[in-house]
């Protein structure tokens, strides 16, 4: 939106007054609650009063100018000036008027003189010009942590008609002003707990009323729903559309990735099972869901192949407007069939069932989807393809991990199936994607990046709980970005460390009890989605987000056990320093099993799972329901009731925190209730 305060502002000499506005803006911290409030009014109309070469506070910025009116000689777009500034990038450029829809992206080289995707920054609208022929677009954008070398080009997508320009630039690039400040530690930590909470215990046992047995009975409600025309083996995202009493949010769908993902959970407790009976009901339900993702991919009206991402309940597509495709459901409908296979083959039953029923495509199209999942994600891996949040088209690493998972699960799979040719084409597509998976490293933030791309929707941290949950969902038990890897822990403590100074309630550190609140766990700090629509500092804690830091840890503390040491380098030292200080691991150094340093770690770790899933105990409303978000400022549950993946989400964080317990016992007792019928 053109807003009169951006014009306003365009309008303004002074550049005092924008150095002043711009220092302070870009040192609030990264995740301040205020900080987008103040992005949107200031950032690009002081792009262009930054391009001016001003002093205060000390501070001299030099400025390239390359133009002072717009072109004459046919060109749709000119850079006007830039200047690297105390480790911001600030430029304005001339862009023609051709169109409504714009996207205006200067390229450049980082500090290693390395063109990469995230090597971008994009402009915003400022003023029009003259008679309204052209435009004044700006940039006031940090890049220190990147660097920059060299200004590339300026590109300019005239998105209605469907045209693009570029000015080539090659511009060097010189910095000034102070010099660019550095990545910020990570905070110290507000609490240390430790150990598990028998609280945490209490709440999780299978017991009437315990939140294990309403999320168990809440989510067996969303599978095969009561609703009219629903087809079986379809799972309902939530209970929020037309025939719920909320309908707002419309999740009224079957998803294919929740779907999946919450049939996992089926698949888990099929495995558990002892009882004949509720064994029985749920292998039905996952043949029943294998028939159903069968239909799905034959549907005649797809749109963009298997990577669609939704479906109505009568499981026929969903052809409106969204954001496709989504390719990592095909992955996760693939690892989840699989490892019921394995199960069902395990309890007796035929080769020959599951090739009809869940694998062979080729000979059983219509029952068997797992080979024709699996064959499009080998060819397709690669492509882009948009996020699990539905937002974003780029190559994500959660995308890519359960891609990997299935590739590599797949290739045996297809070998126990006899099926060579298939098995050796999975197996060249994963060596090929584990190949690309190290460019997701981002040293200078010492993050995985939720995705190798520009920063779109705003999302200029970098950061996404998709990482973790991709380590959760992805990962293949080979080593590969697994729960010790040094880079998925510095990760997880980036991310999950960034709400703290986004949500108000994360001031909230322990419970009526005295007992440690672990941090609220959003999707990304810049979210906006607030459960229903968008707003400003809209994005809330999500439910699921939350439990998959609790799961997280639990894991850790699992993975670091089976490994039987703790080595720390520099960096995974952060991680430990946050959430195990008292151990005081020193780098460099290996800690064994049994040590008291080790022991020291890892109880610290035991102890924040807890505390992450105390914080989703204390957000649960007196019912037990689960809705998808809980509020930011308020701690309410808001957004879709009876989110399906929430319920799922809080029983595989149970069952990980039931292994790491050595309670073998827990799913199967779970399991062993069995389903009562679904009637509601």
């Amino acid at each position: 939106m053109r807003s009169q305060a951006l014009f306003f502002l365009s309008c303004l000499t002074s550049g005092i007054f924008a150095f002043l506005a711009g220092v302070y803006l870009y040192t609030l911290p990264s995740h301040s609650p205020s900080h987008g409030d103040m992005r949107s009014v200031f950032t690009n109309a002081l792009g262009g009063l930054l391009a001016l070469t001003s002093t205060a506070l000390g501070q001299t910025c030099q400025t390239t100018t390359l133009r002072s009116s717009v072109p004459t000689n046919g060109s749709e777009l000119a850079l006007q000036s830039s200047s690297y500034c105390g480790g911001t990038l600030n430029a304005s450029a001339y862009i023609a008027n051709a169109d409504y829809d714009k996207t205006v992206s200067l390229y450049y080289t980082n500090a290693q003189g390395l063109s990469t995707p995230l090597s971008v920054v994009d402009f915003g609208y400022s003023s029009s010009i003259g008679n309204g022929s052209w435009e004044l677009w700006t940039t006031s954008t940090p890049v220190y942590i990147d660097g920059i070398t060299e200004l590339l080009n300026l590109t300019f997508v005239a998105t209605d008609i469907g045209e693009t320009y570029v000015q080539i630039l090659n511009l060097p690039v010189n910095a000034s002003g102070t010099p660019a400040p550095t990545l910020p530690s990570p905070p110290a930590p507000y609490a240390t707990p430790k150990g598990f909470g028998s609280d945490i215990t209490s709440w999780l046992s299978i017991n009437v009323g315990s939140e294990s047995e309403t999320a168990f009975e809440r989510m067996f409600l969303n599978i095969n729903p009561a609703i009219s025309g629903a087809a079986e083996g379809t799972v309902v995202a939530a209970r929020s559309g037309p025939s719920y009493t909320q309908t707002d949010p419309d999740y009224e769908y079957n998803w294919v990735r929740d779907a999946s993902l919450t049939m996992d959970v089926v698949q888990t407790l099929y495995a558990a099972a002892t009882k004949s009976k509720p064994k029985t009901q749920y292998e039905d339900i996952l043949f029943e869901y294998a028939t159903a993702r069968a239909t799905e991919q034959n549907d005649p009206n797809l749109l963009t192949g298997l990577g669609e991402p939704k479906f109505y309940l009568n499981n026929t597509i969903f052809s409106g407007p969204w954001g496709r495709p989504q390719n990592d459901g095909p992955a996760t409908s693939a690892i989840t069939l699989m490892e019921f296979a394995n199960s069902y083959l395990a309890n007796n039953g035929t080769l020959d069932t599951v090739k009809q029923k869940i694998y062979d495509s080729a000979t059983f199209p219509s029952t068997a989807p797992v080979m024709k999942d699996l064959l499009f994600v080998a060819s397709n891996w690669s492509s882009p393809s948009f996020d699990l949040w539905e937002e974003e088209e780029s190559d994500h690493f959660y995308t890519r991990m359960v891609q990997r998972r299935a590739l590599v699960m797949g290739s045996s799979f297809a070998t126990k199936m006899g099926d060579a040719s298939t098995s050796a084409t999975l197996a060249t597509a994963a060596t090929a994607l584990t190949a690309t998976l190290s460019q997701f490293w981002d040293p200078n933030r010492e993050i995985l990046l939720y995705e190798y791309g520009p920063v779109l929707n705003n999302k200029a941290s970098y950061l996404d709980i998709a990482v973790v949950l991709g380590v959760i969902h992805g990962y293949a038990g080979d080593g590969v970005y697994g729960y010790t890897n040094d880079e998925v822990l510095s990760t997880a403590l980036r991310i999950s460390t960034s709400f703290i100074d986004v949500y108000v309630i994360a001031n909230k550190t322990t419970d009526p009890s005295g007992l440690v609140l672990g941090i609220p766990i959003g999707r990304y700090p810049e979210d906006v989605y607030n459960g229903t629509g968008t707003e400003t500092n809209g994005g809330n804690p999500w439910y699921l987000c939350t439990a998959a830091m609790s799961q997280f840890m639990y894991a850790a503390s699992t993975a670091f056990g089976d490994a039987g040491s703790i080595t720390l380098s520099n960096t995974s030292k952060p991680f430990f320093d946050y959430f195990a200080p008292e151990a005081k691991l020193q780098v460099g150094q290996t800690y064994s099993y049994g040590s008291q340093k080790y022991n020291q770690a890892i109880n610290s770790l035991n102890g924040w799972g807890d505390a992450f899933m105390r914080t989703i105990k204390y957000y649960t409303p007196s019912d037990g329901h689960l809705s998808e978000e809980f509020n930011r400022n308020t701690g309410v549950a808001q957004g879709a009731a009876d989110l399906t993946w929430s319920y799922a989400s809080v029983l595989t964080a149970a069952f990980a925190r039931a292994e790491l317990r050595g309670q073998k016992s827990y799913a199967k007792n779970l399991a062993n209730l069995g389903i009562t019928a679904n009637t509601s």
